[in-house]
C-alpha cells in the first residue's frame, strides 16, 4: 500500500512540477507578447502623429522626445520615399540612405516587424565602445505631405532580459529561460547556447502550436524537465513567433519527489513491521480453530466416518463447522444419487451402442446392397465430384471403356472419356453449376460421344443426377451404351431413303398413266371400272405424298435441304395456305375462317412455310366433325409472328403428348386408316418451323378445342425516308 502511495504522489509531485515549468513558459511567453505590442502600438501611434505635423522640425522633436521616454529605443527616424533619412533621433544618420534596410523595405511592403539581429550601429553613440548591439525592428509608413515617409526604430533586446528578470527573479536560476526565434536560433537563454541552432522535441511540439511540459535530453548532456509554449502576438501586433522554452535540471526538479519517496519509503517501513506484529498475533488467535477443522477435513479424506469438529471460539468459526456438517451430509446423499445415475447411464450407454452397431450394420448391408446393384447392373456406373474427378467406377465401366477402377479414380472425367477437343465442356459446365448452382444436364436423359481407352467412339445415353450425403455431394452417372440402336436408325434412313428413290420413278408412270385413264384417253370406261380407277388414284397420291414426306426428312436429316430465306409479309403465305386446302375441307364439309390481327414481317421460305401452314390446315380439318370449323389467327406478340390453328375435334390424347412430334407417330393406330395419313407431318413441320428460328407447340382439351401454332422471329420493319 505504502508503495502504491508512493508511486502516485511522485506521479503527482512530477506532474507538477512540468506543470509548473509550462506555466512559467505560458507567463513568459504572454509578457513577451504584451511587451512587443506596447512597442508595436507605439510606433503605429507616432506614425499617425507625424503624418498630422506639418513642419520637419516638429518632427525632430517628436523622435527625440519619444526616444527619451523609452530606454529600450535605440534608435528612431524618419526616411523619406527614396530611402534619405530626414530626421532621427540625436540627429544620428541624418541624410543617411536606408533604402536597402531589411526594415525600411518591409515596411513598403507591410511588414512592421523586423526579426531580432546583432550588429555594430553607426554613428559611434548607438554602439558604445563599439560593441555589437542585439535588436529588433519596428516601421511604419505614413503620407506627409510632400509624399511617403517610413518611421523606423531600432529596439533593445534588452527590454527582453528585463521581462525575464521580472519573470524568474534576480540571482542563479535553476530554472532557465529559452527563447528561440522561428527559425531555431536561440536569441536569449543560458551561456554557451545563445546564436546555436537548438533542436528538441519540446520545440518542434511548440513550432506545431502546442504548450505543455516534457522530460527529454538536451544537446549539452543532460535530462531537463521543459515547459514550453509559443508567441502568438498580441491584439494588433502579430508577434515574430518566437518559441518559449523553461528548463530545469531533473536532479534539481525532481528533488521533492525524492525526498517524498524516502520518507513514504521509512514511514511505510515501520508501518510494516508494526501490523506484522498485529497479523501475527490476530493470525495465532484465528488459526486455533481453523487447524482443528483442517485436521477433522482431513480424517475425513482418510475415510473416517466423523463428524466436523465445530468450535465456538468465535461466530464464523462456528458457523463455518456447522456448513462442513451439513455439506457432508449433502455430499453424502449426492454421492448415493450420483452411483445409482452412473449405474443408469452405463446402462442407456450400452442400449446405446447396442442400437447404433445395429445401426451401422445397416448401413453396411445397405451400401453392399447398393454396391451389388451397381456391379449387377448391365450399364456402366460411374461417379465424380464436383470439381470433375472420378470417385467410383463399376465393373461395368471397365469392361466397355477398358480402364481399371484403380487407374481412374481421382482423374478427370472430361479428360479421359470425353473426344479431343471437347473435353473441356464437362468442366465448363461444372464452372457454372458452381457460379450458379444450376446445370442444364441434371436429371435429364441426353445423348453424348464418349471414348475408351483406344479412342473407339461409343455413343451413350445417360443421366446425370446430383447426390448429396449432408458431408459430400457428388455426381453420379448410368452409361447406356446405344451404338446398336444407332445402327438400326442409320440402317433405317438408309432403307427409306433408298425405297423413296426406287419407288418413286415407277409410281410416278403409274400415277401419270391412271391420270391418263381418268382423262378418258383410254376410252370411255365401264361403271365399275371406273371405281376402281378412283381407288387406285386416290392410292398413289397417297403413296406419293408418303414418298414425298420421307424424302423431305432424309433431307432434313441430312442437311441438305435448300432454304430460300427472303424478308416478307406472313399474312399472304397463310392465305395461300386457307386457298390450297380449301377444296379439301370442302370435300369434309368443314369452314376454314382466317382472322388476321397483325401484318407482320418475318424472314422465311415462302413454300416450306406455306407447306407447314397447308399441313396444320389438312390436319384441323381432318379431324373435325362434319360441319365443323377451323379457325386460324395471326398475332404478332413481343417480337413473334404467331398463327395459331385450332379445331373442335377430339384433341390429343395426355399419353401422346411426348410423342406428337415424332415420326411415323399417331394417336391411334386406327386413325392411319380411318382418317388417312403416315404420321410424318409433324415432324417434318417441326424441323422446317425450327430451322427459321422459331417454335411449334400445341394445346389440347380433348373434345372441346385442340390449337396447333408456331412462332416465327419478326422482322424489324425498316423506316419510311420522307421529305419535308
Amino acid at each position: 500500500m505504502a508503495l502504491l502511495i508512493e508511486r502516485g504522489a511522485s506521479r503527482d509531485v512530477a506532474s507538477s512540477i512540468g506543470d509548473n515549468l509550462a506555466v512559467l513558459a505560458h507567463q513568459m511567453s504572454n509578457r513577451l507578447d504584451r511587451g512587443m505590442f506596447e512597442r508595436h502600438r507605439e510606433v503605429q501611434l507616432m506614425a499617425a502623429r507625424l503624418a498630422r505635423l506639418g513642419d520637419d522640425q516638429l518632427v525632430q522633436v517628436e523622435l527625440d522626445a519619444a526616444k527619451s521616454s523609452y530606454r529600450y529605443y535605440l534608435w528612431m527616424g524618419v526616411a523619406r520615399d527614396d530611402g534619405v533619412v530626414m530626421a532621427a533621433s540625436d540627429d544620428a544618420r541624418v541624410g543617411e540612405n536606408v533604402a536597402s534596410q531589411p526594415w525600411f523595405l518591409q515596411a513598403l511592403a507591410g511588414a512592421n516587424l523586423g526579426p531580432v539581429r546583432e550588429e555594430i550601429l553607426l554613428p559611434r553613440q548607438l554602439s558604445p565602445e563599439g560593441r555589437a548591439q542585439q535588436f529588433y525592428d519596428i516601421a511604419f509608413p505614413f503620407k506627409a505631405g510632400d509624399g511617403m515617409r517610413v518611421l523606423g526604430a531600432h529596439v533593445s533586446w534588452a527590454w527582453a532580459r528585463d521581462v525575464r528578470q521580472a519573470v524568474f527573479g534576480h540571482g542563479p536560476l535553476t530554472t532557465e529561460p529559452v527563447i528561440v526565434a522561428e527559425d531555431g536560433r536561440v536569441l536569449m537563454g543560458p551561456e554557451g547556447l545563445e546564436g546555436s541552432i537548438l533542436r528538441t522535441g519540446s520545440l518542434d511540439a511548440a513550432r506545431a502550436g502546442r504548450n505543455g511540459h516534457v522530460t527529454e535530453r538536451w544537446p549539452d548532456g543532460r535530462t531537463y524537465v521543459v515547459g514550453y509554449e509559443s508567441t502568438q502576438g498580441f491584439m494588433s501586433s502579430p508577434g515574430l513567433g518566437w518559441h518559449v522554452l523553461v528548463r530545469q535540471d531533473t536532479d534539481v526538479a525532481y528533488e521533492p519527489v525524492r525526498e517524498l519517496q524516502h520518507r513514504v519509503a521509512v514511514g511505510g517501513g515501520l508501518l510494516a513491521v508494526l501490523f506484522s506484529l498485529l497479523g501475527w498475533l490476530a493470525a495465532r488467535k484465528i488459526a486455533r480453530p481453523l487447524l482443528d477443522l483442517a485436521a477433522s477435513a482431513r480424517r475425513l479424506e482418510q475415510g473416517e466416518d466423523a463428524q466436523v469438529k465445530t468450535s465456538d471460539a468465535y461466530r464464523e468459526v462456528e458457523v463455518l463447522g456447522t456448513a462442513l456438517n451439513s455439506l457432508l451430509g449433502t455430499v453424502k446423499q449426492k454421492t448415493d444419487e450420483l452411483h445409482a445415475l452412473n449405474a443408469e447411464l452405463e446402462q442407456r450407454v450400452e442400449q446405446r451402442t447396442a442400437e447404433l452397431s445395429e445401426a451401422f450394420a445397416r448401413v453396411r448391408a445397405n451400401e453392399q446392397r447398393i454396391q451389388t446393384i451397381i456391379e449387377s447392373a448391365q450399364d456402366p456406373f460411374i461417379a465424380f465430384d464436383l470439381r470433375g474427378r472420378i470417385t467410383d467406377w463399376s465393373t461395368q465401366a471397365e469392361i466397355v471403356f477398358g480402364w481399371g477402377r484403380e487407374e481412374v479414380l481421382g482423374r478427370r472425367a472430361g479428360e479421359l472419356l470425353l473426344p479431343r477437343g471437347v473435353s473441356s465442356d464437362l468442366d465448363l459446365a461444372l464452372a457454372t453449376y458452381a457460379r450458379t448452382g444450376q446445370a442444364g444436364f441434371l436429371n435429364r436423359p441426353f445423348e453424348r460421344t464418349l471414348v475408351d481407352r483406344q479412342g473407339r467412339e461409343i455413343p451413350v445415353e445417360l443421366k446425370i443426377g446430383l447426390v448429396s450425403t449432408g458431408r459430400e455431394r457428388f455426381f453420379s452417372a448410368f452409361l447406356h451404351d446405344i451404338s446398336q440402336r444407332k445402327e438400326v436408325e442409320r440402317m433405317k434412313d438408309e432403307f427409306i431413303s433408298t425405297v423413296s428413290h426406287e419407288l418413286r420413278t415407277p409410281l410416278t408412270a403409274i400415277y401419270g398413266s391412271l391420270n391418263l385413264l381418268a382423262s378418258g384417253m383410254a376410252g370411255e370406261l365401264p361403271e365399275e371400272a371406273r371405281q376402281l380407277l378412283a381407288i387406285s388414284h386416290e392410292s398413289s397420291e397417297r403413296l406419293i405424298r408418303l414418298i414425298n414426306d420421307l424424302l423431305d426428312l432424309e433431307k432434313i436429316s441430312s442437311g441438305k435441304i435448300e432454304y430460300r430465306m427472303q424478308a416478307q409479309p406472313l399474312a399472304p403465305l397463310l392465305e395461300q395456305a386457307v386457298r390450297d386446302t380449301q377444296a379439301y375441307a370442302d370435300g369434309l364439309q368443314v369452314r376454314i375462317a382466317l382472322e388476321a390481327q397483325a401484318q407482320p414481317l418475318v424472314h422465311a421460305d415462302a413454300d416450306r412455310i406455306v407447306q407447314v401452314c397447308v399441313n396444320l390446315l389438312s390436319n384441323a380439318a381432318k379431324f373435325s366433325p362434319t360441319g365443323g370449323q377451323v379457325e386460324v389467327v395471326l398475332q404478332e406478340r413481343e417480337g413473334w409472328a404467331r398463327v395459331c390453328v385450332a379445331d373442335q375435334g377430339p384433341g390429343v390424347p395426355a399419353e401422346f403428348h411426348d410423342r406428337v412430334f415424332e415420326r411415323f407417330a399417331q394417336a391411334d393406330a386406327s386413325d392411319r386408316r380411318a382418317k388417312g395419313g403416315t404420321g410424318l407431318g409433324l415432324a417434318i413441320c417441326r424441323s422446317i418451323v425450327e430451322a427459321h428460328g422459331g417454335r411449334l407447340g400445341f394445346t389440347s382439351e380433348p373434345g372441346v378445342r385442340t390449337e396447333f401454332f408456331f412462332e416465327l422471329p419478326v422482322v424489324p420493319a425498316e423506316p419510311q425516308v420522307g421529305s419535308s
